[in-house]
């Protein structure tokens, strides 16, 4: 095989495992062609940017290099898929102190239940995604992955779990941190509701409760969607940052 088309090969590998599984770049019905499409016009850029190497690998070698370049494709894709599971954790988190958790819908858009906050979280996030312009600095960041991870290295200096630690214990801060506030509110329309079930013993509290701390979550989200969408914006700089510092762990 000529060592152009090999190279290719592998390019498209790893970009295209990080489409299947990167938020924002693809979602469920979205077509199969479509994301290949888009894989392979990203692989044709990267191939003229990226040196090819003057050699060609046995089949066994270029086997081994295929699955190295979807792990490493999957693992970047995920890392970003984790800091948007952890925004719509927190609207989770705060659908489960108003009461929709109860309600959860199956989204064939997300392939998955998802609750109302957690889909407004979501689609938040998705929009700051693409308004911010940090899909195109995703992609930077993917490209600059073969020059720290070159695609003919089968070896890694360091995999560790620090780094994965930290990045799940940032993402349930994240989500806390998204959350408290319809957490807060949540709270106190329980707070209210007491105070009303013992100054005014006829209401029934548990028919009043429901919607009541519905209305007072909806109300307040709708004052609150300017600091959500600050508080969003602010996760997707780590999110680059995580990425790098992923990437440049695995380099020689």
């Amino acid at each position: 095989m000529d060592e152009n088309l090999q190279y290719f090969l592998l390019i498209l590998v790893r970009i295209a495992s990080f489409i299947w599984v990167s938020p924002g770049f693809t979602f469920k019905g979205m077509p199969q062609m479509a994301k290949l499409t888009l894989s392979f016009g990203l692989s044709v850029a990267v191939l003229g940017m990226v040196p090819v190497p003057f050699e060609t690998l046995t089949l066994e070698i270029y086997i081994l290099t295929i699955l190295k370049e979807v792990l490493v494709g999957l693992a970047i894709g995920y890392i970003t898929q984790l800091f948007f599971s952890g925004i719509e954790m927190a609207g989770s988190f705060a659908d489960f102190q108003v009461g929709f958790s109860m309600s959860m819908a199956y989204d064939p858009a997300l392939g998955v239940n998802i609750s109302y906050y957690g889909k407004v979280y979501y689609w938040i996030a998705m929009a700051v995604f693409f308004l911010a312009d940090i899909h195109h600095q995703v992609i930077r960041t993917l490209v600059h992955s073969f020059e720290y991870i070159p695609v003919t290295q089968l070896t890694f200096s360091h995999i560790g779990v620090e780094g994965i630690v930290r990045t799940f214990s940032y993402i349930f801060e994240i989500a806390l941190n998204l959350a408290f506030p319809l957490i807060i509110v949540a709270l106190l329309a329980e707070i209210i509701l007491a105070l009303l079930s013992r100054t005014v013993p006829q209401i029934n509290v548990l028919i009043l409760g429901m919607p009541f701390k519905i209305l007072l979550s909806v109300i307040f989200l709708f004052f609150f969607l300017p600091f959500l969408y600050e508080g969003i914006s602010k996760v997707f700089p780590d999110m680059l940052k995580y990425l790098q510092e992923f990437i440049q762990s695995l380099a020689n």
